[in-house]
């Protein structure tokens, strides 16, 4: 990928998200926090959260197959993407079915403190939303083959129709759940609809002709790869399915971890994007040395970027969560709690580098026991822990769990990534880290003389601005004496 095409990716990623936020902002605005916004946001996670997770690795798939030998040429790539996408479909449909068979089962794994005259309305909300399993699929397996066509733009905002037709409904008095469920399944459509010009455009068909069943091997690696990029979807899904019996609490839950992922995604996933191609070429001609660099390129870049982001949710959380969200329904008591969670969430955000970045270069060596056992760890022992911590502790208890989990297992994964590629944590990236740590104290120093001096607007919505903003610079000003600037900008070696 090249610079402007990067440049287009981060654009797209964050006119996506942004109008994601402008549509959780509305969401919130319009029903607040409830039993029914429970019971949508656990539904909505089956196959945003799940079935996401699905595509996703098939998507990965899909690219690393139609670069194989036996799929070079442009007729073998047409072929193999319709039968691929011809069984994934037929798989998916069979699985769909199984689950209306079973929706109520589902229903009370995901909401299990869900009240029994709600019972109905959650499982009609399953029957309205299931077919959104089938269309989030094949869209992410559409993209996977255009960016493997370096058609990068159009994959990054196919979330927009989507986004522009749930706002849309809400800004109708009085529209129901109901309405926004059916409008939801209808949005995960548009994602093939907005795809489908640039798949055809690329000479490529929807479906095909079936032929003999995949290598087990492939079967295998899409279920290792799933499971590895599923901890924090499963993490998340599990915290709202624990607080289920408080009301509301899913909801508050539900803000925080979105708002956390949807900020952090624009970043480790353009990073993803450009890195990951330069990571592959180079391991692949035994060129550890210059993935190493790599890798200490981006840990820098990332910790830039994240160090003011943590220490921006620590400071200014409460002002920006009721900036963003508290009116109509969604109360200041409500704003407090997400804020809480949100910068709880946030402190995990070396876990999710690790499971969107840093677990692909694991893939490339095959180990996948490492991201798979680790995943499995974490999600399994969530739930005991959950029991344990919840009447004590409440849903703040559960988040900060959370958290600890996600860090030991980043901890494990950088270990393991050591073994891959070689001893990538050295003296210059020491260096470059403790520079940056010193900038976001320095900010942090600049915070903590703000509150102490009279600075303009303290009393509005709007009075974190003036802090925020000199903290800003200051955090600036630091990390360009440092040479951090120039390091990052002036990227010779480390090339993505």
């Amino acid at each position: 990928m090249n610079g402007s095409a990067y440049i287009l990716v981060v654009i797209g990623i964050l006119v996506a998200k942004c109008l994601g936020f402008v549509r959780d902002i509305i969401f919130a605005s319009v029903f607040g926090a409830s039993e029914y916004t429970d019971i949508y946001f656990q539904v909505f996670g089956l196959a945003s959260l799940v079935f996401t997770g699905v595509g996703a690795a098939l998507s990965i798939l899909i690219i690393k197959n139609l670069n194989k030998p036996e799929n070079l040429g442009t007729e073998n790539q047409k072929r193999y993407v319709a039968q691929f996408m011809t069984k994934t479909a037929l798989l998916v449909l069979l699985v769909t079915v199984l689950l209306y068979l079973f929706a109520g089962p589902i229903v009370r794994i995901l909401l299990p403190g869900l009240q029994d005259d709600l019972f109905a309305v959650a499982v009609q909300t399953m029957y309205i939303m299931l077919p959104s399993c089938l269309f989030v699929i094949l869209a992410y397996i559409m993209s996977g083959v255009l960016q493997n066509c370096k058609v990068f733009f159009i994959t990054s905002v196919m979330s927009l129709p989507y986004n522009v037709l749930i706002i849309a409904a809400l800004l109708f008095e009085n529209i129901s759940l109901t309405t926004v469920s059916i409008l939801t399944t209808i949005g995960w459509f548009l994602h093939i609809v907005i795809l489908l010009p640039s798949f055809h455009k690329n000479g490529y068909r929807l479906f095909g002709k079936l032929q003999k069943a995949s290598r087990g091997e492939n079967n295998r690696e899409v279920l290792y790869i799933f499971i590895s990029s599923m901890m924090f979807q499963l993490m998340f899904m599990i915290d709202k399915a624990s607080v289920s019996s408080d009301t509301g609490a899913a909801s508050t839950l539900n803000y925080a971890s979105n708002l956390f992922i949807a900020i952090s995604s624009v970043f480790v996933v353009a990073m993803s994007n450009v890195s990951y191609p330069s990571i592959c070429r180079c391991y692949e001609n035994g060129n550890h040395a210059q993935v190493r660099k790599i890798l200490q390129y981006i840990m820098t870049v990332l910790s830039a970027i994240f160090v003011p982001f943590v220490l921006t949710v620590t400071c200014f959380g409460r002002e920006i969560i009721s900036l963003l969200y508290e009116r109509g329904e969604f109360t200041q008591a409500l704003s407090i709690e997400t804020a809480a969670l949100f910068c709880i969430y946030t402190f995990g955000i070396l876990g999710y580098v690790c499971q969107e970045l840093f677990n692909k270069v694991l893939y490339l060596a095959s180990k996948y026991s490492y991201t798979v056992i680790g995943t499995l760890l974490v999600v399994l022992s969530k739930p005991l822990i959950n029991l344990m911590i919840l009447q004590k502790g409440g849903v703040i208890a559960v988040a900060i769990s959370t958290t600890i989990l996600f860090t030991l297992y980043a901890i494990c994964i950088l270990f393991a990534l050591r073994k891959v590629v070689g001893n990538y944590f050295n003296k210059d990236l020491a260096v470059n880290l403790a520079k940056i740590l010193l900038a976001g104290l320095a900010a942090l120093g600049t915070y903590l003389l703000c509150t102490r001096l009279p600075l303009p607007m303290q009393d509005s919505k709007l009075g974190f601005i003036v802090p925020l903003g000199l903290c800003a610079i200051v955090y600036a000003i630091v990390l360009l004496c440092t040479g951090s600037v120039k390091y990052i900008i002036q990227n010779k070696d480390n090339t993505l």
